[in-house]
Protein backbone atom coordinates (compact mmCIF):
# COMPACT_ATOMS: atom_id res chain seq x y z
CA UNK A 1 0.00 0.00 0.00
CA UNK A 2 1.16 3.56 -0.80
CA UNK A 3 2.42 5.83 2.27
CA UNK A 4 0.50 8.82 2.79
CA UNK A 5 2.57 11.82 3.95
CA UNK A 6 2.99 12.19 7.50
CA UNK A 7 4.86 14.32 9.95
CA UNK A 8 8.78 13.79 10.36
CA UNK A 9 11.05 14.81 13.36
CA UNK A 10 13.44 17.40 12.39
CA UNK A 11 15.72 19.95 14.00
CA UNK A 12 16.81 23.33 12.78
CA UNK A 13 20.26 25.62 13.41
CA UNK A 14 20.44 29.12 12.11
CA UNK A 15 23.59 30.66 10.80
CA UNK A 16 24.26 34.03 12.91
CA UNK A 17 26.59 36.44 11.42
CA UNK A 18 28.16 38.24 14.29
CA UNK A 19 30.73 40.76 13.63
CA UNK A 20 30.96 42.20 17.07
CA UNK A 21 31.14 39.51 19.64
CA UNK A 22 31.58 41.64 22.72
CA UNK A 23 28.19 43.80 21.83
CA UNK A 24 26.25 40.69 21.06
CA UNK A 25 24.71 41.82 17.85
CA UNK A 26 23.85 39.21 15.02
CA UNK A 27 22.27 38.66 12.00
CA UNK A 28 20.57 35.37 10.51
CA UNK A 29 22.37 34.54 7.43
CA UNK A 30 21.65 31.35 7.15
CA UNK A 31 19.59 27.68 8.35
CA UNK A 32 21.12 24.25 8.86
CA UNK A 33 18.29 21.39 8.81
CA UNK A 34 18.47 18.11 9.43
CA UNK A 35 16.03 14.65 9.46
CA UNK A 36 18.11 11.66 11.15
CA UNK A 37 15.14 9.42 9.95
CA UNK A 38 15.78 10.03 6.87
CA UNK A 39 19.60 10.97 6.65
CA UNK A 40 19.38 14.22 5.72
CA UNK A 41 21.10 17.65 6.60
CA UNK A 42 21.42 20.51 4.15
CA UNK A 43 22.04 24.20 4.54
CA UNK A 44 21.03 27.34 3.10
CA UNK A 45 23.47 30.66 2.68
CA UNK A 46 21.50 33.99 2.10
CA UNK A 47 22.55 35.83 -0.88
CA UNK A 48 21.40 39.06 -0.24
CA UNK A 49 24.86 40.80 0.51
CA UNK A 50 23.09 44.25 0.45
CA UNK A 51 20.92 43.45 3.73
CA UNK A 52 24.90 42.20 5.13
CA UNK A 53 26.06 45.25 4.28
CA UNK A 54 23.76 47.17 5.30
CA UNK A 55 24.26 45.52 8.87
CA UNK A 56 27.71 46.04 8.72
CA UNK A 57 29.19 47.60 6.19
CA UNK A 58 32.52 46.76 6.78
CA UNK A 59 31.59 42.97 6.06
CA UNK A 60 34.00 40.71 4.00
CA UNK A 61 31.14 39.60 1.10
CA UNK A 62 33.99 37.15 -0.63
CA UNK A 63 33.37 35.28 2.98
CA UNK A 64 29.91 35.28 3.17
CA UNK A 65 29.74 34.12 -0.39
CA UNK A 66 31.80 31.13 -0.08
CA UNK A 67 29.69 29.67 3.05
CA UNK A 68 26.99 27.76 0.84
CA UNK A 69 29.66 26.02 -1.31
CA UNK A 70 31.86 25.42 1.96
CA UNK A 71 29.08 23.83 3.99
CA UNK A 72 27.99 21.87 1.22
CA UNK A 73 31.32 20.34 0.95
CA UNK A 74 31.38 19.78 4.77
CA UNK A 75 27.74 17.73 4.31
CA UNK A 76 29.23 15.51 1.16
CA UNK A 77 32.48 14.53 3.29
CA UNK A 78 30.85 13.78 6.30
CA UNK A 79 27.66 11.63 5.07
CA UNK A 80 28.32 8.92 7.05
CA UNK A 81 28.22 10.48 10.08
CA UNK A 82 25.97 13.38 10.41
CA UNK A 83 25.09 14.09 13.71
CA UNK A 84 29.09 14.34 14.33
CA UNK A 85 29.16 16.98 11.86
CA UNK A 86 26.39 18.88 13.55
CA UNK A 87 27.84 18.50 16.92
CA UNK A 88 31.83 19.26 15.40
CA UNK A 89 30.08 22.70 13.79
CA UNK A 90 28.32 23.25 17.34
CA UNK A 91 31.26 23.14 18.81
CA UNK A 92 33.96 24.88 16.28
CA UNK A 93 31.65 28.07 15.44
CA UNK A 94 31.34 31.24 18.21
CA UNK A 95 33.17 33.67 17.08
CA UNK A 96 32.52 35.51 13.73
CA UNK A 97 29.92 33.03 12.55
CA UNK A 98 27.34 30.69 15.11
CA UNK A 99 25.60 28.52 15.38
CA UNK A 100 21.77 28.70 17.28
CA UNK A 101 20.65 25.71 19.80
CA UNK A 102 19.03 23.21 17.54
CA UNK A 103 15.48 23.88 18.20
CA UNK A 104 12.71 20.59 17.14
CA UNK A 105 10.14 20.98 13.99
CA UNK A 106 7.80 18.40 12.31
CA UNK A 107 7.57 18.76 8.34
CA UNK A 108 6.41 16.15 5.74
CA UNK A 109 8.86 16.68 3.28
CA UNK A 110 12.15 18.55 5.04
CA UNK A 111 13.78 19.96 1.33
CA UNK A 112 10.88 21.34 -0.85
CA UNK A 113 9.85 23.00 2.89
CA UNK A 114 13.25 24.42 3.42
CA UNK A 115 13.08 27.65 1.54
CA UNK A 116 9.78 28.06 3.37
CA UNK A 117 11.53 28.02 6.99
CA UNK A 118 14.28 30.13 5.53
CA UNK A 119 12.46 32.68 4.18
CA UNK A 120 10.65 32.88 7.67
CA UNK A 121 13.64 32.97 10.08
CA UNK A 122 16.50 34.48 7.37
CA UNK A 123 14.68 36.19 4.52
CA UNK A 124 14.22 35.67 0.83
CA UNK A 125 16.87 34.59 -1.33
CA UNK A 126 17.51 36.58 -4.30
CA UNK A 127 17.61 33.54 -6.45
CA UNK A 128 15.17 31.70 -5.68
CA UNK A 129 15.58 28.25 -4.04
CA UNK A 130 18.91 25.88 -4.88
CA UNK A 131 19.18 23.68 -7.50
CA UNK A 132 18.52 19.80 -6.82
CA UNK A 133 22.04 19.72 -7.45
CA UNK A 134 23.94 18.13 -4.50
CA UNK A 135 23.97 14.46 -3.66
CA UNK A 136 22.11 14.87 -0.06
CA UNK A 137 19.29 16.49 -1.98
CA UNK A 138 19.09 13.84 -5.11
CA UNK A 139 18.77 11.31 -2.29
CA UNK A 140 15.70 13.38 -0.34
CA UNK A 141 14.12 13.55 -3.39
CA UNK A 142 14.77 9.65 -4.10
CA UNK A 143 13.67 8.63 -0.75
CA UNK A 144 10.27 10.92 -0.77
CA UNK A 145 9.38 9.02 -4.26
CA UNK A 146 10.45 5.44 -2.87
CA UNK A 147 8.41 6.77 0.07
CA UNK A 148 5.35 7.70 -2.15
CA UNK A 149 4.94 4.67 -4.08
CA UNK A 150 5.39 2.14 -1.38
CA UNK A 151 8.64 1.05 -2.18
CA UNK A 152 10.85 2.07 0.81
CA UNK A 153 9.76 0.03 3.82
CA UNK A 154 9.30 -2.98 1.59
CA UNK A 155 10.78 -5.77 3.46
CA UNK A 156 12.98 -6.50 0.14
CA UNK A 157 14.06 -3.22 0.12
CA UNK A 158 17.86 -2.72 1.65
CA UNK A 159 18.71 0.72 2.81
CA UNK A 160 22.95 1.49 3.20
CA UNK A 161 24.11 -1.62 1.19
CA UNK A 162 27.39 -2.00 2.20
CA UNK A 163 29.88 -3.27 -0.25
CA UNK A 164 31.84 -5.28 1.89
CA UNK A 165 29.48 -8.21 0.35
CA UNK A 166 31.55 -8.04 -2.57
CA UNK A 167 34.61 -6.51 -2.47
CA UNK A 168 36.19 -7.43 1.28
CA UNK A 169 36.12 -6.56 4.79
CA UNK A 170 37.53 -3.21 5.27
CA UNK A 171 36.00 -1.22 2.78
CA UNK A 172 33.60 1.78 4.02
CA UNK A 173 31.22 2.19 1.13
CA UNK A 174 27.94 1.56 1.04
CA UNK A 175 25.11 1.92 -1.92
CA UNK A 176 22.06 3.81 -1.16
CA UNK A 177 19.47 1.20 -1.74
CA UNK A 178 19.26 -2.35 -2.77
CA UNK A 179 16.90 -5.47 -3.96
CA UNK A 180 16.14 -8.61 -5.91
CA UNK A 181 13.25 -8.77 -7.62
CA UNK A 182 10.70 -11.76 -7.43
CA UNK A 183 11.16 -14.99 -9.56
CA UNK A 184 8.91 -14.07 -12.50
CA UNK A 185 7.27 -17.71 -13.85
CA UNK A 186 9.80 -19.64 -12.44
CA UNK A 187 12.66 -18.84 -13.20
CA UNK A 188 15.37 -17.26 -11.09
CA UNK A 189 15.59 -13.37 -11.27
CA UNK A 190 16.88 -12.26 -8.02
CA UNK A 191 20.28 -11.57 -8.90
CA UNK A 192 21.21 -7.64 -7.18
CA UNK A 193 20.21 -4.46 -7.69
CA UNK A 194 21.24 -1.50 -6.31
CA UNK A 195 20.49 2.48 -6.67
CA UNK A 196 22.87 5.62 -6.01
CA UNK A 197 22.25 8.79 -5.96
CA UNK A 198 24.57 11.24 -6.70
CA UNK A 199 25.08 14.54 -8.92
CA UNK A 200 26.94 14.78 -12.47
CA UNK A 201 27.71 18.28 -11.94
CA UNK A 202 29.43 17.81 -8.29
CA UNK A 203 30.28 14.36 -8.08
CA UNK A 204 32.74 12.88 -10.88
CA UNK A 205 34.91 10.96 -8.13
CA UNK A 206 31.73 9.56 -7.22
CA UNK A 207 30.79 8.27 -10.85
CA UNK A 208 34.71 6.68 -10.95
CA UNK A 209 34.09 5.12 -7.98
CA UNK A 210 30.93 3.16 -8.97
CA UNK A 211 32.52 2.25 -12.02
CA UNK A 212 34.94 0.14 -10.17
CA UNK A 213 32.50 -0.99 -7.50
CA UNK A 214 30.87 -2.15 -9.90
CA UNK A 215 33.68 -4.09 -11.72
CA UNK A 216 34.58 -5.73 -8.78
CA UNK A 217 31.15 -6.59 -7.65
CA UNK A 218 30.37 -8.52 -11.66
CA UNK A 219 32.97 -11.05 -11.12
CA UNK A 220 31.02 -12.15 -7.66
CA UNK A 221 27.40 -12.20 -9.45
CA UNK A 222 25.34 -10.30 -11.86
CA UNK A 223 24.50 -7.43 -10.31
CA UNK A 224 22.88 -3.74 -11.98
CA UNK A 225 23.31 -0.37 -10.80
CA UNK A 226 21.11 2.70 -11.40
CA UNK A 227 22.16 6.10 -10.46
CA UNK A 228 19.87 8.63 -9.93
CA UNK A 229 21.24 12.04 -11.05
CA UNK A 230 19.85 15.38 -11.28
CA UNK A 231 19.33 15.56 -14.93
CA UNK A 232 21.09 13.97 -18.26
CA UNK A 233 24.33 15.86 -18.81
CA UNK A 234 24.68 19.46 -20.84
CA UNK A 235 27.15 18.83 -23.16
CA UNK A 236 28.63 22.34 -22.41
CA UNK A 237 29.20 21.25 -18.84
CA UNK A 238 32.70 19.11 -19.37
CA UNK A 239 32.60 17.30 -15.80
CA UNK A 240 29.10 16.17 -15.95
CA UNK A 241 29.56 14.91 -19.13
CA UNK A 242 32.69 13.09 -17.91
CA UNK A 243 30.69 11.86 -14.63
CA UNK A 244 28.26 10.30 -17.70
CA UNK A 245 30.74 8.94 -19.94
CA UNK A 246 32.22 6.75 -16.89
CA UNK A 247 28.87 5.75 -15.83
CA UNK A 248 27.37 4.52 -19.47
CA UNK A 249 30.82 3.20 -20.22
CA UNK A 250 30.44 1.39 -17.07
CA UNK A 251 26.92 0.06 -17.85
CA UNK A 252 24.91 1.86 -14.67
CA UNK A 253 22.06 3.05 -15.78
CA UNK A 254 20.65 7.10 -15.33
CA UNK A 255 17.98 8.00 -13.90
CA UNK A 256 16.99 11.86 -13.70
CA UNK A 257 15.02 13.39 -10.92
CA UNK A 258 12.29 14.04 -13.16
CA UNK A 259 11.58 10.22 -13.63
CA UNK A 260 11.81 9.07 -10.17
CA UNK A 261 8.29 9.12 -9.42
CA UNK A 262 7.56 6.78 -12.68
CA UNK A 263 11.24 4.54 -11.62
CA UNK A 264 9.61 4.19 -8.00
CA UNK A 265 6.64 2.70 -9.30
CA UNK A 266 8.65 0.46 -11.58
CA UNK A 267 10.41 -0.94 -8.14
CA UNK A 268 7.50 -1.20 -6.98
CA UNK A 269 5.84 -3.87 -9.31
CA UNK A 270 9.16 -5.90 -9.88
CA UNK A 271 8.79 -6.55 -5.64
CA UNK A 272 5.68 -7.50 -6.16
CA UNK A 273 4.09 -4.83 -4.05
CA UNK A 274 1.34 -3.72 -6.14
Amino acid sequence: MVEESRLKECSYFLVRYVPDIVRDEFLNIGLFLHSPEEEFLDCLFTDDFRRIKRFHPQADTRFLRELQAYFEQQIKEHEANLPGLIQEMRDSYSNLIQLSEPRACLLHDPQAQMPEMFARYVGARVSGAPAPDTRMRIKQRLTEALKLHGVFDHPRFEKRVPATRWTGEGDPFTFDFGYRPLLLAGKPNGHIKLIHALSLKNDPEIADLLSLKMERIRRQEPAELTAVVEALADPRDRTATYAQGVLQESRISLQPLSEVDAYSRSLREELGAV
